[in-house]
């Protein structure tokens, strides 16, 4: 097999780091030495068993194998390469070196896929950050058989190779016609819900203004029934925030139908949720229900029984907009912009101030359970709103409910009118607090009374800031310019609620 000997190629291949794929150079040498098929370049187990999946895969699908020392880089040498997707990179090289395949065939194309040892090749998690990078190095991208929709993240498109044995024709399968961002309803609305008109308008005031909420009420309530359909008032994902989103589904290998739809995520995470589910984290490291919820909603249902370690990590993406995990392969930056929903009894067994039911903890009781949340995170919460159990009457007459198309055409209204209204004072400020301020325009008289009112109750800077961008939202509701003394006291009502502060 001496026509095996000396012979090199390189092969287009990526890893995903984080949210993103980052390009690998798969460099394939055939020559002297002992058979056999050897990986280097940082790979992990994964990686390295390929070795085997590619040499049956080839024999299976009528290639014929060298009886020459195969030696696979993978560069660059210092990137740790995990996962299965370099199987089918690994396979070509052999291919090309061994003269069995094109090395034309290779040319602006990057390869990312797992084969089986029958030599059928399949789709990897993480293949829309596959294709991203391959639109932005003007390359076709070419994977197995795969549900995923790359074509929005690869406008060009792409190409399917479902076996090995097909690249004996070089035909390549197309695939199905793409899907593309289409807007759609949901399954449920605020329609079935009768009554609950205050708790209805707090929501929207948090869609609109993409403010945090958390609610407070005894079991029965309709806590989770109400969250369950904020995202149907909220204004549906704009296509770039789709990509982002379907981003990070792809990595964890969840379907991204329904961000397609463009309709916002909604999580609600287990209260026992690990660290590492909720933030991310892991080896590789995968974006955890925080991400998940990147243009959406976080719900957390009965948040003090969350791990309280677990729910002060929560502080960093609520303020910033993403999560950074330091790890010793580097940081991880992952999207975590949510708006975060929670819910909770006011005390132990629920029914602390039910006028129907006594409560049956102590004060100790109630007082740990509400320290679980603690201070700083509920300082982060910028509405608070307790719950009340619904008359049986409203509960018979479910279904006449005010609907979510009109709460959602209020929540656009309120959308529209700040986005022109921020427009008026785009570049002039600094920081968002001074623009928020200039935005905020009040008379003297309002500006005195509400200062008296956060000295009284000790409102932090936060705090201050939080109430009067709830004051700014609700006066965009009301499609005005100026902050009125009955905004600003409807948003303290709201920040100054019994909610577990």
């Amino acid at each position: 097999m001496s026509t095996f000997a000396n012979r090199q190629c390189m092969v287009r291949s990526a890893v995903v780091k984080g949210v993103s794929a980052l390009p690998v150079d798969v460099e394939v040498s055939v020559g002297a030495g002992l058979p056999g098929i050897n990986i280097i370049g940082l790979a992990d187990s994964a990686v390295s068993e390929a070795r085997y999946r590619v040499r049956l895969a080839l024999r299976a699908s009528g290639f014929i194998l060298p009886t020459a020392q195969v030696v696979v880089n993978l560069s660059p040498s210092a990137l740790r390469k995990s996962g299965t997707g370099f199987d089918l990179a690994i396979a070509l090289g052999i291919l090309a070196c061994t003269g069995q395949v094109s090395a034309a065939f290779l040319e602006n194309r990057i390869f990312a896929g797992e084969v089986s040892l029958d030599g059928s090749v399949k789709g990897i998690a993480g293949l829309l950050a596959y294709a991203s990078l391959a639109d932005l190095n003007a390359c076709e991208l070419i994977t197995g058989n795969t549900s995923e929709d790359l074509s929005v993240a690869l406008p060009n498109g792409h190409r399917i190779l479902p076996h090995l044995a097909n690249l004996h024709t070089g035909i390549l399968r197309s695939p199905d016609i793409p899907r593309s961002f289409v807007q759609s309803d949901y399954a449920v609305d605020f329609a079935d819900i009768s009554g609950a008109e205050n708790i209805k308008r707090v929501l929207q005031i948090s869609a609109a203004g993409q403010h945090n909420l958390i609610m407070t009420g005894p079991p029965g309530a309709g806590k989770s029934m109400l969250a369950h359909r904020l995202v149907t008032i909220m204004p549906p994902l704009s296509e770039s925030e789709a990509l982002e989103t379907a981003l990070v589904y792809s990595i964890r290998g969840i379907d991204y139908h329904d961000i397609l739809l463009l309709k916002r995520p909604f999580r609600a995470p287990h209260h026992a949720s690990s660290a590492v589910g909720l933030l991310g984290g892991g080896q590789p490291v995968k974006p955890g229900e925080v991400s998940l919820a990147h243009h959406g909603v976080l719900f957390l249902d009965e948040m003090p029984e969350f791990s309280p370690m677990v729910l002060q990590q929560l502080r960093q993406p609520m303020e910033e907009g993403n999560i950074i995990l330091a790890r010793a392969g580097g940081n991880y930056r992952l999207p975590a912009r949510f708006l975060l929903l929670a819910a909770a009894n006011p005390c132990p067994c629920g029914y602390l101030g039910d006028p129907e039911r006594s409560c049956s903890c102590s004060d100790t009781q109630i007082e740990r359970y509400r320290n679980r949340i603690g201070g700083p995170l509920m300082d982060r919460f910028d509405l608070a709103v307790s719950v009340t159990r619904s008359d049986p009457k409203e509960v018979m007459d479910s279904g006449g409910g005010t609907s979510s198309a009109k709460l959602a055409e209020e929540v656009r209204a309120a959308i529209d009118f700040r986005t022109w209204r921020i427009r008026e004072y785009e570049g002039e400020c600094a920081n968002k607090e001074e623009r928020l301020m200039k935005q905020t325009s009040m008379s003297l008289k309002t500006r005195h009374d509400f200062e008296q009112l956060a000295r009284t109750f000790l409102l932090s800077g936060r705090g201050i800031m939080k109430t009067l961008g709830v004051a700014r939202t609700i006066a965009d509701m009301r499609e005005s310019d100026c902050v009125e003394e009955n905004d600003l006291l409807e948003a303290f009502a709201y920040r100054t609620q019994d909610a577990g502060r």
